[in-house]
C-alpha cells in the first residue's frame, strides 16, 4: 500500500553557516507531519501534483499507475481516478477554462486536454517522446512543455508553446540538450529558463523570439533537475540529483553563488517568497529545507518522515 505524505517535519541540523535570524520562530520546524493518505491498490512511482483550491481538489500524477489520482484536499479521501494516460507527468489545472492538462510522455508523446469537472477527454496535443516538465504563463495564456531528446532518439529537445484558449500548438523551440527539466519564467520580463540537465547547463530562452539567447555552464551543481525563479532577487534556485547539492544562480550574470550539499535524488521544489523558505523533495522518503537569510545566506536542513 503506497501512502501520499501531507505536510512533513523536517530537522533544525545546519547545512550552511547562515546568519541568524532575529525571528525566534526561526528556529522551530519548517514542516509538521499532518496526516497521511492511504492508497490502495495504487503501484510505482508518482510524479508532479497540481491543486484546484477554490474546488477543493488535490491533482496527483501516478505515473507507473497509468493514471491522475483525485483526492478532497481537506479530507484527503479519494474522489475519482482519471484513466487513459500511459505516462502521466506534469499536471496544470486552469481555473478560468475549467481544463485540466496532462503532459503524458510515454509513446508518442502528448498533451493530455480534460474537461476538469466531468474529467472527459476534449483534445490532445501532440508532442515528441519524453515530454515531461512544463511551466505556465498565465498572463499570456500559453503552457510551456518540455519533450524529446534522448528518449526521442535525438541530441536535442524542444520546448513546445501551446494556447490553452484554443488549445492549440502555436511554436517550438529546439534546444542541444538530450534531456530537458524543470523551466521557470520571468513575470517583469520575457525570459525563460531551462535545465538542460545531460549537459549541465540552464538555456535562457527569449520569448518574444522563441531564440536561445544565453547558456550558462554549471560546475558545482549535476544532474540540474527542479527549479524556481526568485525574480525580485535575481535568483535561480537549483538542484543537482546525484551528488545532492543545492544551488543558487545569479540570473544577472548567471555564474553560481552557492552550493550547500542536500540529499540524492531530488526531484521536486518550492519556494515560498512570504518566509523564504525552500523545500526539496529528495529520494528516500526525505524533504531537505532551506532558508533563504541573506541574498547570499542560506541555512537548512532534513528529515526523513516517519513510515
Amino acid at each position: 500500500m503506497k501512502v501520499l505524505l501531507g505536510l512533513l517535519a523536517a530537522a533544525s541540523t545546519l547545512l550552511s553557516a547562515g546568519a541568524a535570524l532575529a525571528d525566534s520562530a526561526a528556529d522551530k520546524a519548517p514542516l509538521r507531519l499532518v496526516t497521511k493518505i492511504a492508497l490502495p491498490g495504487i503501484d510505482g512511482d508518482f510524479d508532479h501534483f497540481t491543486a484546484d483550491v477554490k474546488g477543493n481538489r488535490l491533482f496527483l500524477a501516478a505515473e507507473e499507475h497509468h493514471t491522475v489520482e483525485v483526492f478532497d484536499l481537506h479530507s484527503g479521501k479519494k474522489l475519482h481516478s482519471i484513466t487513459g494516460f500511459d505516462t502521466p507527468h506534469s499536471i496544470l489545472y486552469v481555473p478560468d477554462a475549467n481544463k485540466l492538462f496532462v503532459v503524458d510522455g510515454g509513446k508518442g508523446g502528448s498533451v493530455q486536454i480534460l474537461n476538469a469537472t466531468t474529467y472527459a477527454a476534449q483534445k490532445s496535443v501532440k508532442l515528441s517522446e519524453d515530454a515531461d516538465a512544463l511551466v505556465y504563463d498565465s498572463a499570456a495564456h500559453i503552457l510551456y512543455v518540455g519533450n524529446g531528446g534522448k528518449e526521442a532518439g535525438n541530441d536535442y529537445s524542444f520546448v513546445t508553446a501551446i494556447d490553452t484558449n484554443k488549445d492549440e500548438k502555436i511554436g517550438e523551440i529546439k534546444l542541444p540538450s538530450g534531456n530537458l527539466e524543470a523551466m521557470a519564467l520571468q513575470k517583469q520580463g520575457s525570459l525563460m529558463y531551462v535545465n538542460m540537465r545531460d549537459k549541465n547547463q540552464i538555456g535562457v530562452i527569449d520569448r518574444k523570439t522563441n531564440a536561445l539567447v544565453a547558456t550558462w555552464q554549471l560546475s558545482k551543481v549535476l544532474h540540474n533537475t527542479p527549479m524556481v525563479l526568485d525574480e525580485p532577487n535575481h535568483r535561480l534556485l537549483i538542484a543537482g540529483r546525484k551528488p545532492g547539492v543545492f544551488g543558487v544562480v545569479s540570473t544577472d550574470s548567471g555564474k553560481e553563488l552557492v552550493s550547500p550539499p542536500a540529499a540524492d535524488g531530488v526531484d521536486d521544489m518550492s519556494f515560498d517568497p512570504a518566509t523564504k523558505m525552500i523545500y526539496l523533495a529528495c529520494a528516500e522518503g526525505s524533504v531537505n529545507v532551506f532558508r533563504q537569510v541573506r541574498r547570499r545566506s542560506l541555512r537548512g536542513g532534513r528529515q526523513r518522515p516517519h513510515r
